[in-house]
């Protein structure tokens, strides 16, 4: 199998597939040239032209070697690989390989419907949308994260949606344990990269309530980003003193922050996209243990059914009620349930079926 590319393999997502790729059994050669900055759909939206000579470049090696190499069995694009898909892809094709992209995200959704960076009838909207299109088109099989965004996929690409497959984020189990209670004090953690999917306001109005019924409770907010400098005003003018702003931490410490934290937070955007996704945040802290609250979208049903604390989509004063609830015995069984759906649905060991249920789809001339 050749993955190849100029994804990125430090990704959560990248990690995600070489461990299951290693528990499958499978030999991989990785060919790999990165090529892209680290707010791959920001830096794509707003400054293409300065990432085209280094992308064409990498382009170019790696199109040679997909053209020359010994044959391989399968060939896989990784995240960022809607450009490695739309020119390896055919070249893929010419030699006769089955081949695969993860995509993980649409391009158009996140820069134009999910974070508004360019309006619906702007020339970038119109690239990402076809750059979307063609990587769907250039493979046999394109895998996703949920159901509901295979299903987005399929109707936004118009490609029958049986060449779609879901492999679930999940967490590297090597990483994010169960660690021992900190106990009802510790702080509410929300870890995130302040973009409209978070759906900041609505955690910081539930703060205000919160505030008001219980003045002693913190919530640690992990990160930065986009909206980060806005939503620091928002709190300076609702005048919360209950939201710690903590800049990013590496990975490695994220934990840590979670074994420290009482409670965790998933997403609570409006947008369609919100809808569409369970982010890395809830398996990593379903797969420490820990209570998490987060909006009640159609992804998180799915993935979760009723194991999670979930509230209604932008309602404040319902996420507060939930963390009010979430004390003692209750918290611990929160955090019992999710850990328990993870194990059976979201491990390692499960999503490797998964995997090679979608690769063995793949190698089948349907």
């Amino acid at each position: 199998m050749l993955v190849i590319g100029t994804f990125d393999p430090t990704t959560p997502r990248s990690r995600q597939w070489f461990r299951l790729l290693g528990r499958l059994g499978c030999t991989v050669e990785q060919r790999n040239i990165p090529a892209w900055d680290p707010d791959r759909a920001s830096t794509t939206a707003r400054r293409p032209l300065a990432m085209l000579p280094r992308v064409l470049w990498a382009l170019a090696q790696l199109s040679w070697h997909l053209l020359t190499c010994e044959r391989p069995d399968l060939v896989v694009f990784l995240y960022p690989g809607h450009v490695d898909a739309c020119v390896l892809g055919p070249i893929a094709r010419l030699r006769r390989i089955p081949s695969t992209l993860d995509i993980f995200i649409s391009l158009y959704d996140t820069v134009v419907l999910d974070r508004g960076l360019h309006g619906k009838r702007s020339p970038q909207a119109l690239a990402t949308r076809t750059l979307d299109t063609i990587a769907c088109w250039s493979v046999r099989r394109v895998v996703v994260d949920t159901p509901e965004h295979a299903a987005f996929f399929a109707s936004f690409t118009h490609r029958a949606p049986e060449r779609f497959s879901v492999l679930w984020v999940g967490a590297d189990e090597s990483l994010y344990r169960p660690a021992p209670d900190p106990g009802d004090a510790a702080p509410i953690l929300w870890y995130l990269t302040y973009i409209p999917l978070h759906g900041f306001d609505t955690v910081a109005r539930a703060a205000a309530v919160l505030e008001q019924s219980e003045p002693g409770r913190t919530l640690r907010l992990v990160g930065d980003g986009q909206e980060r400098p806005a939503a620091e005003a928002t709190a300076k003018e609702l005048g919360l003193h209950n939201l710690e702003f903590v800049a990013s931490v590496p990975e490695r410490e994220l934990p840590d922050e979670i074994a420290h934290a009482s409670v965790c937070l998933g997403v609570f955007g409006i947008s369609d996209k919100a809808a569409r996704v369970v982010p890395n945040k809830v398996f990593q802290c379903a797969a420490a243990g820990r209570a998490i609250v987060t909006a009640a979208t159609p992804a998180i049903r799915t993935a979760f059914g009723d194991a999670l604390v979930t509230v209604p989509v932008g309602d404040p004063a319902a996420l507060a009620d939930a963390l009010r609830s979430l004390h003692g015995e209750a918290r611990l069984q929160a955090g019992a349930r999710a850990r328990e759906v993870f194990a059976e649905r979201f491990s390692d060991a499960a999503l490797a079926c998964d995997l090679e249920r979608a690769l063995g789809a793949l190698l089948l001339r349907d």
